[in-house]
């Protein structure tokens, strides 16, 4: 690790790391730019063009970064990325994303999600996803592969609605479970 710095600024620790990789770190406040950590454990954490495997915090953010599981109250990414996320509430730009799992309000401005279950409000601009549950969707410019949501409101292009996504599941359902029974039928000649 090329510099690191662990100080005390009005009664919080901050743990500051530049260019360089961390294990384990445990901290009110923790900054780490250009490097890495494995597991991060804080209040508040940044990372500028750096990555994580494991965050727990309360704000989070990410600037030119990834992280592998995010867990925050509150996460914001500007042109980074993560695996899974679990938060309260979420504002990706020009990011991306596996999951988000979110008890409130997710924004996206020209971000992608693989999955995005949200409790509250998606308000999307110029993003996309493959499936997407959540109560309200405000969306200009967007598309959503499956969508299930209470009332959708702007330019979204769904590949399916809800009466689609169910249909597809379905389908897709019963033709897996043929091939697991024929499967095991095969193996019992």
């Amino acid at each position: 690790m090329d510099n690191e710095t662990k100080n005390t600024h009005g009664g919080e620790e901050v743990e500051e790391q530049e260019k360089g990789d961390v294990g384990d770190v445990t901290a009110e406040v923790v900054n780490i730019t250009r490097g890495g950590a494995r597991s991060v454990k804080a209040t508040n954490v940044t990372l500028r063009q750096a990555g994580a495997q494991s965050i727990t915090a309360d704000n989070l953010v990410v600037q030119q970064g990834g992280v592998v599981k995010a867990q925050a109250d509150r996460l914001e990414m500007l042109e980074g990325s993560v695996m899974l996320a679990q938060t309260q509430t979420a504002s990706l730009t020009a990011s991306q994303a596996g999951a988000v799992l979110c008890e409130g309000n997710v924004t996206m401005e020209q971000s992608g999600a693989q999955l995005l279950l949200a409790r509250g409000e998606v308000t999307m601009d110029q993003s996309g996803a493959v499936a997407m549950v959540a109560r309200n969707v405000k969306a200009d410019n967007s598309g959503v592969v499956f969508l299930l949501a209470n009332q959708v409101e702007g330019t979204v292009n769904a590949a399916f609605g809800p009466r689609e996504s169910a249909i597809f599941g379905a389908v897709a359902g019963a033709v897996a479970g043929l091939v697991v029974l024929l499967a095991k039928l095969s193996r019992r000649e």
